[in-house]
């Protein structure tokens, strides 16, 4: 176990540079921005395309020159990216059955052959991601979330007295939120680490002991908390309320207004690009970080949409990651651009939108004989509305809809009939009510074995029936 000195050299202050160069540029203008983007753009492909087996191949008889058009390159969806992973990797030392082994014994922070860090995402879909970031890689990870927490949400690092922080997130440290609050838990800032897993009459008096300056955590627990502190069980008076990794829905957002009095700020990560976006103070977006990412929004065919127009999925490209390089690499979340700048003056485009995160789009039986695909939106909205659910799980099935409530202190006797209702009433109207809907209540909502993540509308549809319930 490495002493915090050697861990705060090593990591922290570096990373503490990192985020002051990465906070100079929001002061860039938007053309500025643009340039060092695709220099950065530019020299990634270039040295995937040298070093990466994968990648020299994907690329051949492309002309890598400055008049490159990104669209030009071939997609990496996820199933590829696993079945190639060793021909992927720019060191050859790098196999992807080590790696994963190593990662499963992994108990802290260490690094993998000296260097690496080796991280799964949720895979609460299937095949679980592992995604591995060299030690400059991962410094310019930690950067971002720096620059979050403070250029955003401005809680900057202070010195003698340092600011005491909770994270609710992910234990493990499998997963990047865990592994981030790790890299910087070294003096940086006073944290205190808490498990999403955990119920909430652990999380509550934990807090209550603590009392933190700023919260992170994922959406529905910082929900769930804002409840416990709307009914006096718990008592913090935090200065900064952040949601991350799960979808922030409008309800979330004001029971977590309601509670501590100002807005949460929303931050956008992935295990596959550390920090991609996040709001500011003005709430009204959330900047993308375009000087660590390159993000194309694209319909179902992988056309290019117009700013203000929904995507279907989005196409990032991490310019950070030299080590496992993911160029044009697709996620499923579903996003929207807004076609003008934050008032805040930053260079950055902003993302009206974040509809998909983890949540799935759903293939359900239409009125009329067939399927009709009902996005993760059509559900939630009406879902908001009922007053007596303080968390639920709609989960797809081959057998319908089953929705699993956690009631709350406003349910009442008719509280399972509305929500049945209210579904029912917007499967009928977006042509999909022939799918039958079970509600029952439950007394909390399953989190990922691994993840602590919850995701609210997930669909099983189509595998074996052992593994749908």
């Amino acid at each position: 176990m490495l002493d915090r000195i050697t861990r705060l050299r090593r990591d922290a202050i570096p990373a503490l540079r990192g985020a002051r160069e990465l906070e100079s540029h929001d002061r860039w203008d938007r053309a500025t921005l643009e340039a060092h983007t695709r220099a950065r753009l530019l020299a990634l492909v270039r040295h995937a395309a040298n070093a990466s087996p994968y990648y020299r191949e994907a690329f051949a008889g492309i002309a890598l020159d400055d008049d490159l058009d990104v669209r030009a390159l071939p997609t990496l969806d996820k199933s590829v990216m696993l079945d190639q992973w060793d021909t992927i990797v720019t060191d050859r030392r790098l196999r992807l059955h080590e790696v994963e082994r190593a990662l499963d014994a992994s108990t802290g922070d260490e690094l993998y052959l000296g260097d690496y860090r080796a991280m799964a995402s949720g895979g609460t879909t299937g095949r679980r991601g592992l995604f591995v970031y060299g030690t400059d890689d991962w410094h310019e990870v930690l950067a971002g979330t720096l620059r979050w927490t403070g250029g955003y949400m401005g809680l900057r690092p202070r010195l003698p007295r340092r600011r005491k922080l909770a994270t609710v997130v992910a234990g493990s440290p499998q997963h990047m939120t865990a592994r981030m609050a790790r890299g910087l838990d070294v003096g940086v800032h006073r944290f205190l680490r808490l498990d999403a897993r955990q119920p909430l009459d652990e999380l509550v008096p934990a807090l209550n002991a603590y009392q933190p300056e700023g919260v992170t955590g994922y959406a529905s627990v910082i929900a769930m908390l804002a409840d416990e502190q709307r009914a006096g069980r718990l008592h913090i008076a935090p200065r900064v309320v952040a949601a991350t990794s799960e979808v922030l829905t409008a309800d979330m957002r004001e029971r977590i207004t309601a509670a501590w009095g100002s807005a949460p700020f929303n931050g956008y990560a992935s295990t596959e690009t550390g920090m991609l976006a996040c709001d500011c103070d003005r709430h009204g977006g959330m900047h993308v970080f375009e000087d660590l990412v390159h993000v194309e929004v694209v319909d179902d065919e992988g056309r290019a949409v117009p700013d203000g127009t929904p995507g279907s999925r989005i196409l990032v490209t991490n310019l950070v990651n030299r080590t496992q390089p993911l160029i044009r690499f697709e996620l499923t979340d579903l996003v929207t651009v807004s076609p003008e700048p934050c008032a805040c003056g930053r260079p950055f485009k902003v993302l009206e939108t974040v509809d998909g995160r983890t949540d799935d789009v759903l293939a359900l039986t239409a009125a009329g004989g067939g399927t009709v695909r009902v996005h993760p939106l059509v559900l939630r909205s009406p879902m908001a509305k009922v007053t007596g659910v303080r968390q639920y799980k709609i989960l797809h099935d081959d057998d319908g809809l089953h929705v699993s409530a956690v009631l709350g202190e406003q349910a009442g006797s008719d509280t399972l009939s509305e929500v049945r209702a209210v579904l029912r009433s917007a499967l009928d109207e977006a042509g999909a009510g022939a799918t039958p809907v079970e509600v029952s209540a439950v007394d909390a909502i399953e989190r990922h074995a691994g993840s602590g993540k919850a995701k609210v509308i997930e669909s099983r549809a189509g595998r074996p029936a052992a593994a749908a319930r």
